[in-house]
């Protein structure tokens, strides 16, 4: 979840007395204000439609409608601002624009004195097939920091950071000496290149490998993450009554299919018991597949969709919300968030997953 920097605009984004802007800008000028006549946005943590998956790699975009017939947007990138109006000023309430994403233009329709744009990550054009720029073999981040490359991305996973290790529950892991247990990111070598695999595919072993999905974040970053703790409570006064499944999914299991003669798993792998996490992975080892079921097992959450008629453009795709009624609480990873705007600005969240009867 995005922090903003003044309270101020914190305090206006909770408040039905409100009217956004969206701010688009490059090196050749800006287009805001009352120019963008309205836009509505898509972004996911999963390529599949009923189901979280590990390893998804999603490009996210905006649709917007644009009165200025003169510009030639098609090609061009642009930075993405939504912003609170100053109703003092007419300007930006507190001099502060929340950044949405860095995207390029890639169609652009004119009709009567307006354009219709499509805006898309640079993670649009991954569906190319890999060509390593790299010797083979190399490490994951050598990949990874290869495919950024080509796709004009900065790599904004450190790979250096250092983390305590912890178990499903966030309890540190200590060994049997009572140490605590540390650990960098995973390193792995990447021995090959499956034939004809595509950027995006590439960035999905890597991904899942370490648990995680991929996106490009705010500032144009190729980053990875997984569903953490909630970041904010949502209760009836923001949203309409979600609809939401009538039991919690729980992650029992994870089966990685290595090869056609080698596939691993982890956890209870009869569905019947709970979700089970099916995906393939050529590079996955049993040591990596033991170091990411400690973070992922036991993951549960409710499937979702609710109308948040207050739209936060804080959220993140990957954040954690937690629902409640009143009485009972729900949490809700936001596996599918979609903004709209025409001067207001609500959004559609859903947490994807199987439904009870599929489940049986």
């Amino acid at each position: 979840m995005y922090t903003v920097q003044n309270e101020p605009v914190s305090q206006r984004i909770e408040s039905y007395c409100r009217t956004w802007r969206l701010w688009i800008e490059n090196a050749e000028g800006v287009i805001s204000g009352d120019s963008i006549m309205s836009a509505d946005s898509s972004m996911q943590a999963t390529s599949l439609s009923d189901d979280i998956e590990l390893g998804a790699v999603c490009s996210q975009s905006w649709n917007m409608t644009i009165s200025d017939t003169e510009t030639a947007f098609l090609g061009k990138e642009y930075d993405t601002y939504l912003y609170l109006v100053d109703y003092e000023t007419d300007g930006i309430l507190a001099g502060e624009k929340i950044p949405m994403g860095r995207f390029t233009c890639v169609k652009s329709k004119k009709s009567g004195g307006s354009v219709q744009l499509t805006m898309a990550d640079r993670l649009y054009f991954s569906d190319k097939p890999y060509v390593p720029h790299i010797p083979m073999p190399n490490w994951n981040k050598a990949v990874e920091d290869d495919i950024c490359r080509q796709l004009g991305l900065q790599n904004g996973n450190d790979y250096t950071e250092v983390r305590l290790l912890r178990d499903k529950n966030g309890r540190r892991l200590i060994d049997k000496n009572g140490k605590v247990l540390y650990s960098k990111y995973f390193y792995f070598k990447v021995s090959s290149v499956p034939k004809d695999v595509t950027m995006r595919q590439m960035l999905s072993y890597l991904a899942s490998a370490q648990g995680e999905f991929g996106y490009v974040d705010r500032y144009g970053k190729y980053v990875r993450k997984w569903y953490g703790k909630s970041v904010k409570t949502l209760d009836n006064n923001t949203i309409d009554l979600p609809t939401l499944s009538e039991r919690q999914n729980v992650i029992v299991g994870i089966i990685c299919k290595v090869s056609e003669d080698v596939t691993l798993s982890l956890g209870v792998t009869d569905t019947t018991q709970g979700r089970v996490l099916e995906f393939e992975n050529p590079y996955m080892t049993e040591s990596l597949l033991q170091s990411l079921w400690r973070r992922i097992g036991g993951f549960s959450w409710y499937t979702t969709e609710l109308y948040h008629r207050l739209g936060d453009p804080r959220f993140d795709i990957g954040d954690v919300v937690t629902y409640t009624n009143g009485t009972d609480s729900y949490d809700i990873p936001i596996t599918n968030l979609g903004f709209t705007f025409d001067g207001g600005l609500s959004a559609d969240i859903s947490a994807v997953g199987l439904s009870v009867e599929e489940q049986l």
